[in-house]
């Protein structure tokens, strides 16, 4: 189209497109400060020519090709994993910090100290064996060095607990987003189908699949559509007409089966082969007999990857302890009881795999000091024979095995306790227990440092190239606005030049 209605054109697709440009970089600084919107532009190309014969191509214009998100998706997927690190490390360095804080060594309340009080009201006893306070002495502190084992123990399996709930909440956190994913799934397939960009879309599910990424390891894919589809450990979750729901073992059951949690209902698993580890992630799958069964995925980052692995040091830690205090109160049992001849000074309880929880003095002894033994005779009390309360107070520098099932030995000749091979003494086997845990702990916090550094860079990165910068966009505003304002003016004097030629021109 050539002539004045060409121009005409040319100006009104002009104004529309700075138009269109101008809405677009207001919509960039509305959403300065929203989290997870990407900066848009507006794609700007030339109209198709008009050819004039014997001249040649004359413009028509600009059209709008058009609007699209400024992103690296290389860059996303890179913060999806970093991020994911970052969740596992924090996680697991906060579990551990509440785990050191549980042992609460050194400190004068903590277990070191309350052992070294129980041996040493031992020595005292053997020392001043005719002293009726120096037996009531060691049933006070065999009491308090029980209570806080019994507290320690109640600590243990509150952290223990509340660490698989957090497990168990994430789960269903992650089913959540993984639904709502899917909603976002089916809408960008619609639009994209029109042949339209869904930006706004496409913003929401890049932040889904962040926040699902940052609960347990997900790979993501994404189609031809837009869509993006997700997997754990092979295991498809998400796909195009395909949505799995994860579950979580918090527990076990007397008859060995797990007690599954699926979106906050729990069942039980009836095959007892299907006993899985607390914390364990889980997909239900319908075999073709139509019994149910389930298969085990791994998570190797996120938050769900830091508390299993803070699990396990909570596990270990309950395990050895509860093998250190067992091998103490047998180790004091078999002296004080001269090999199960006499009063035993401890009561273990029923459950081996649970004395920190049952593990009492005697009430025996509880109720009557007295019958604490002192010397080398069960029955007779000899004047200054504290021989027996030494031998007692000597086990706090035997060397011991406590992870061992194997017996103690004991010489009834000389009360006592003979050092195992390997073996530590008790103070040193719990100081080891602290220092693992502490250097875990030491561990956990400075990969979370390093992966924080990681991240924020990528998230500086990810600003430079996605973020709005309001200067840029006042810029582009005064740029826009120009544009709209030269084309206005190319059609008023188009408009003149019309009235010029309709109404002054002729006959």
């Amino acid at each position: 189209m050539a002539g004045l209605f060409g121009i005409l054109h040319a100006g009104t697709n002009g104004m529309s497109a700075a138009q269109a440009a101008m809405q677009t970089t207001s919509n960039n600084i509305s959403n300065a400060n929203t989290d997870g919107y990407s900066r848009q532009r507006v794609n700007l190309v030339a109209s198709n020519p008009y050819t004039l014969s014997g001249v040649g191509q004359l413009g028509t214009g600009v059209r709008m090709e058009s609007v699209t998100r400024i992103v690296d998706d290389y860059l996303v997927k890179q913060s999806f994993t970093e991020n994911a690190s970052l969740e596992k490390y924090t996680q697991k360095a906060d579990v551990l910090g509440q785990l050191e804080s549980v042992f609460n060594e050194p400190s004068e309340t903590g277990l070191n100290n309350k052992l070294t009080e129980f041996y040493e009201s031992w020595k005292y006893l053997g020392n001043n064996p005719e002293l009726t306070t120096s037996k009531t002495m060691v049933s006070q502190q065999a009491q308090t060095l029980t209570d806080t084992i019994s507290h320690m123990g109640s600590q243990l399996d509150s952290l223990q607990e509340g660490t698989v709930q957090a497990i168990s909440k994430k789960v269903l956190d992650f089913n959540t987003k993984v639904e709502q994913l899917e909603s976002i799934n089916e809408q960008i397939f619609s639009v994209v189908t029109k042949g339209e960009m869904p930006n706004t879309l496409l913003d929401q599910r890049d932040k889904l699949v962040e926040e699902i990424s940052g609960i347990t390891s997900v790979e993501v894919k994404t189609d031809a559509y837009q869509r993006t589809f997700i997997s754990i450990d092979g295991e498809e979750i998400l796909g195009a007409n395909k949505r799995q729901v994860l579950n979580v073992a918090i527990g076990a059951t007397s008859d060995d089966g797990s007690l599954i949690s699926t979106n906050g209902s729990t069942s039980k698993t009836v095959e007892s082969e299907e006993s899985f580890k607390t914390g364990t992630l889980l997909v239900q799958k319908t075999a073709e007999d139509g019994s149910v069964q389930f298969t085990e995925l791994s998570s190797k980052s996120g938050h769900i990857s830091g508390s299993q692995e803070a699990l396990v040091e909570i596990d270990r830690g309950i395990q050895e302890l509860n093998q250190l205090v067992s091998t103490v109160a047998k180790a004091v049992n078999l002296v004080h009881s001269d090999n199960g001849t006499g009063i035993a000074f401890f009561d273990l309880g029923d459950d081996p795999d649970d004395v920190l929880s049952n593990l009492k003095v005697n009430s025996a002894i509880t109720e009557d000091p007295s019958k604490i033994v002192a010397g080398k005779s069960l029955t007779e009390q000899i004047a200054g024979d504290g021989t027996r309360a030494q031998a007692i107070a000597d086990i706090q520098s035997t060397a011991l095995q406590y992870s061992s099932n194997e017996a103690l030995e004991f010489d009834a000749d000389t009360l006592k306790i003979t050092a195992q091979p390997n073996g530590t003494i008790t103070a040193d086997a719990y100081n080891d227990v602290i220092t693992r845990v502490g250097i875990s702990k030491q561990q956990a916090d400075f990969l979370m440092e390093n992966q924080n550094e990681v991240v924020s860079f990528l998230e500086q990165r990810k600003s430079s190239i996605s973020g709005v910068s309001i200067n840029e966009e006042v810029v582009n505003i005064m740029k826009f606005q120009s544009a709209f304002q030269a084309n206005a003016k190319v059609l008023a004097i188009t408009s003149e030049m019309l009235d010029t030629l309709i109404n002054r021109t002729g006959v």
